[in-house]
């Protein structure tokens, strides 16, 4: 996330200097477009200053949502553009679509760069994996969150993104679970059972008819103890998706959806444990 942070930081400023210019210097630029008012340039300069803002809303809250947001205008902007330039509909001079050239180079750096961060958002260290954590503290003893958490036959009962869950074969390492959720099924594998500690579970995401774009899918829930009294849960999601471009265009989505899904989760748990 550092990294797109960064480029949005400089897109951010690159644009808030380009917007500020274009009305401060609305008149020359008038003038070397060759057009007969300013109008046009404090209307493209107001719309360029707004859009700096909003990024800076953005670098406060770091959604990568929005990130991606930011590099589907500039696409649009940058494909207007090379429309203008191609086919030259405005009949303006031709210094002028000389500079309109040049105003997108810029552009273009910072939705390469603002690209390869998104690429790295949530990445495993030396894989090609994302890996994704949540953790929430309640108030109880480990054993008692362990017996709850634990209860994976039960999950779609917690869990808001699974209409139904049960057990198909086996207990603890081995046990094999299928899920579902609409129309989407799906089964999975216990690769760890640590009583009282720790679980997890590998989805079977080379069947036919797996209906996510993941390559490898990995859930881990664990239990530490904090006190006597206090426990906190974690939940680690390791998964890797079918296709590179994913990693931009649907990781974004994902994770705002995904985190949703899990703080809705633990709001559970933490209600039935706390009662």
């Amino acid at each position: 996330m550092k990294t797109s942070i960064k480029a949005t930081k400089l897109n951010a400023v690159s644009t808030l200097i380009s917007g500020l210019s274009i009305l401060i210097f609305s008149n020359k630029l008038a003038s070397i477009f060759e057009i007969a008012n300013n109008m046009s340039f404090l209307i493209v300069g107001g719309v360029i200053t707004f859009f700096s803002l909003t990024m800076v809303v953005e670098i406060k809250k770091q959604r990568a949502l929005a990130i991606l947001w930011i590099i589907i205008q500039d696409i649009i902007f940058t494909m207007t553009s090379i429309y203008v330039l191609i086919f030259r509909p405005f009949d303006i001079s031709d210094s002028g679509y000389l500079l309109i050239g040049l105003f997108l180079i810029p552009i273009i750096f910072f939705i390469i760069y603002q690209s390869l961060g998104l690429l790295r958002i949530d990445s495993k260290r030396g894989t090609n994996a994302k890996l994704m954590s949540f953790k929430r503290i309640v108030k109880a003893n480990k054993s008692k969150v362990w017996e709850i958490i634990s209860d994976v036959e039960n999950y779609h009962k917690i869990a808001p993104n699974i209409d139904d869950s049960k057990i198909i074969s086996g207990e603890k390492v081995g046990m094999v679970r299928s899920c579902s959720h609409g129309k989407d099924n799906w089964t999975e594998t216990c690769s760890l059972w640590d009583e009282e500690k720790e679980y997890s579970f590998e989805v079977d995401t080379t069947a036919l008819d797996y209906p996510y774009p993941l390559k490898m899918l990995r859930g881990n829930w664990q239990v530490h103890e904090i006190n006597k009294e206090e426990t906190e849960i974690t939940m680690n999601f390791e998964f890797e998706y079918k296709k590179s471009f994913q990693n931009i265009l649907i990781h974004p989505i994902m994770k705002y959806k995904f985190t949703k899904v899990c703080k809705e989760l633990l709001d559970n748990w933490q209600n039935i444990i706390e009662d």
